[in-house]
């Protein structure tokens, strides 16, 4: 079904943003960290604006102080964000890296962040995956348990498939939950308090993403002609 596809697209990019955000974080920490122990102070070029007269020393420990502050607040602000190294653990083109050297270290993580997890079996698995040519063909987490469903692996892998179910679904954001909310009381009108669910998460789903939609080729046509191969339907009246 359309809603389908672009659940598909969606997840698609959910996966990768969940690496890039972990990767963009750690590079921004270190950036910060590399400027706050330098001992050359970094002062700001193009402003004629005058400066209260400081000596070196104090330059560099009000430096330090920026830098200490930065750090600080990144680190609380993106303090939710541990999880997102369980990414990794499933990222394809990190395979052929883990199958030498387990990320044992992102492996603790994920288990604290998702304590329902079986660390032990988890770790078999993820070992077998690594080794195997197939998986690593795979560009994420929806990649790889596409292919695990497609082989009927499910019962093999199901630490690797419960921990790939929480990652294609845990919304990277919270304004991807809040745009629903507007978007209920557009559909969900008085002349529609019947609505199904189904009926109803497929219309929230093409409202929210309707500029994705928009960019479906056919997407119009292609809704027809499902609905015109569909069987008849027919409600049963009884008469009493």
């Amino acid at each position: 079904m359309p809603h389908v596809d672009i659940l598909y697209q969606k997840l698609q990019k959910k996966d990768i943003d969940a690496v890039f955000i972990k990767r963009a974080l750690e590079s921004f920490t270190s950036s910060v960290q590399t400027i706050r122990d330098s001992d050359q102070l970094h002062e700001p070029s193009g402003t004629d604006r005058p400066r209260t007269a400081l000596t070196e020393e104090a330059k560099q420990r009000l430096s330090e102080e920026v830098c200490d502050t930065i750090l600080a607040h990144t680190k609380a602000r993106f303090s939710f964000t541990g999880h997102l190294v369980s990414a990794t653990l499933v990222q394809g083109d990190m395979f052929e890296r883990h199958c030498h050297s387990f990320p044992a270290e992102a492996l603790n993580a994920t288990v604290k962040a998702y304590p329902t997890l079986n660390k032990a079996k988890l770790k078999t698995e993820l070992s077998l995956i690594y080794e195997n040519p197939e998986f690593k063909a795979c560009c994420g987490a929806l990649a790889l348990y596409q292919v695990i469903m497609s082989y009927n692996l499910q019962d093999t892998f199901s630490e690797t498939v419960s921990l790939l179910n929480i990652l294609i679904t845990t919304p990277m954001t919270t304004a991807e939950a809040e745009r629903c909310f507007p978007t209920l009381k557009r559909i969900k009108t008085f002349l529609r308090k019947t609505l199904g669910q189904e009926c109803l998460n497929a219309l929230a789903m093409l409202s929210m993403e309707r500029e994705l939609v928009l960019k479906m080729h056919d997407f119009n046509e292609k809704v027809i002609d499902r609905f015109a191969v569909l069987k008849e339907r027919r409600a049963t009246f009884q008469y009493k």
